[in-house]
């Protein structure tokens, strides 16, 4: 077995980590190369799965990248949360069952967002998480109108909106208030940030769906697109955001029988409490 290890170094204690994570996987005869997390998108086909050791962040950026060439990805928690690893740092002694194969392939949905004007696509993005539209420098609510196999869905008023995967519905969606659900759900969430209405709302639908965004906000500001966090993009008001289920798949190993519910409370809801 070939191993890509992908250490975020920007994380506490990452150095340690990675040293134990090459050095057990050697025992257990794998080959590893250690790569530049920076460069993951770049990597090629060389190898048979990923390791991310960092925090959620990092596991998201591999899997993602390692979607395009269908490759799974382990993630080891560096981090604060870790609610996307397979593993904790202190249960290295797991990585056995990743050599052996003893492992199951969690697929996760994945969106493509397109920008386009004048009826020309002028890029693409792909998410694990979430696109976000949000509103520019300015502290002033922009104009988001949502439409769904050509049909209205609303128009809202807003600092902008998220339109996550059920992945990302744990993450800057449930912050913003939309509901939580799990990863197997073949569903695509909409939902407010800091939404003019009381009666605002999440909607849900279903993957096979495509929306349809447009913004429009006053003379002097401008509103910004984000793809799974990543640097901003200015978006005017004669671009559309077309978003909708990705024909990739992101695949996280699972080396332990925990499911979401479980980590759900583990992670969130107890941490929190």
């Amino acid at each position: 077995m070939i191993v890509s290890v992908f250490p975020n170094y920007n994380n506490k204690d990452v150095v340690d980590i990675c040293n134990n994570v090459v050095s057990v996987l050697k025992s257990l005869g794998a080959a590893v190369i250690v790569e530049d997390i920076s460069n993951c998108r770049n990597v090629g086909f060389d190898y048979d799965v990923a390791i991310a050791i960092g925090g959620d962040g990092t596991t998201l950026s591999v899997a993602k990248h390692c979607a395009q060439v269908g490759k799974p990805v382990l993630g080891i928690n560096a981090g604060r949360l870790g609610f996307m690893s397979g593993i904790e740092k202190n249960e290295l002694n797991l990585l056995e069952n990743l050599v052996s194969g003893n492992y199951i392939i969690d697929e996760r949905l994945m969106l493509k967002a397109q920008l386009v004007s004048d009826n020309k696509i002028l890029s693409a993005y792909y998410c694990l998480n979430d696109v976000v539209v949000s509103r520019g420098n300015f502290s002033r609510l922009i104009d988001i109108n949502i439409s769904c196999n050509n049909r209205l869905v609303k128009n809202m008023r807003a600092d902008g909106i998220i339109i996550s995967t059920p992945t990302g519905s744990t993450a800057y969606s449930m912050a913003a208030g939309g509901p939580v659900v799990s990863p197997e759900a073949d569903c695509i969430i909409a939902t407010s940030i800091c939404p003019h209405s009381l009666m605002d709302r999440s909607i849900i639908f279903s993957s096979d769906k495509e929306l349809v965004l447009t913004v429009t906000n006053d003379m002097n500001n401008c509103s910004v697109l984000n793809v799974d966090g990543e640097e901003g993009i200015e978006i005017t008001s004669n671009t559309q955001i077309i978003v909708a289920k990705s024909e990739m798949k992101a695949k996280l190993i699972k080396l332990k029988p925990e499911n979401f519910y479980e980590i759900l409370n583990e992670k969130i809801i107890e941490r929190r409490a």
